[in-house]
């Protein structure tokens, strides 16, 4: 559609509102539920089936980056935090984008307040169903949500603008992919560990497989 503007599909559906959600009652069930659209089920199935450790989703509208969760068990509208277990490495990973970006680290865009141009998303505002905590909730991936640009759907002509602003901030972000430990599960004999599943003391309900 050429002269389409939005996120939402052929049925109206804002995408980024159809993830499987944490709090849901039957998480991952739902996948295929009648309801849930066929483009938000193919990209789910899609990253359930690669080993993603890092990864990130651009919107405009602000310019801040927006790390998980983005709802609470309160379902406030606004305004109180909602941390992860990793909630260090999240901020890591977020002041790595906003620290290289030549506007967003002032976090007075757009007429907004964040500190150091990064929000916890829940404090920002709520909303379930997105891809950036289905990423962090049902795999072992650290998403961020990047926003961009003040103006919500920018024109095709201003991305190369964009595209300088954001190549540095997000080239650091990329090389964190290779940060903590890496190794191999083997047993014994040296043969590798089928399905293994390895727990950091502290974060039990976060194991990695």
């Amino acid at each position: 559609l050429p002269n389409y503007v939005g996120r939402g599909n052929a049925a109206g559906v804002d995408l980024n509102r159809d993830f499987p959600d944490r709090l849901e009652q039957q998480h991952l069930n739902h996948l295929r539920s009648p309801a849930r659209q066929p483009e938000t089920a193919a990209l789910a199935e899609w990253i359930l089936s690669k080993p993603f450790v890092l990864s990130a989703n651009f919107h405009g509208g602000a310019v801040v980056v927006s790390y998980p969760y983005d709802n609470s068990l309160a379902h406030n509208d606004c305004c109180e935090e909602s941390l992860t277990p990793d909630d260090r490495v999240f901020k890591q990973l977020a002041h790595t984008y906003s620290d290289n970006h030549p506007i967003m680290r002032r976090g007075n865009n757009c007429n907004d307040s964040f500190a150091g141009g990064i929000t916890n998303g829940a404090n920002w505002y709520e909303l379930s169903g997105g891809m950036q905590d289905f990423n962090y909730a049902f795999t072992n991936c650290f998403e961020l949500t990047i926003e961009l640009s003040c103006c919500k759907f920018p024109a095709a002509s201003s991305l190369p603008a964009e595209w300088a602003r954001n190549k540095r901030p997000l080239m650091q972000l990329l090389k964190q992919a290779h940060i903590g430990i890496k190794g191999l599960v083997q047993d014994a004999s040296g043969y590798p560990i089928a399905d293994a599943t390895i727990v950091v003391s502290g974060l039990e309900d976060k194991p990695i497989r």
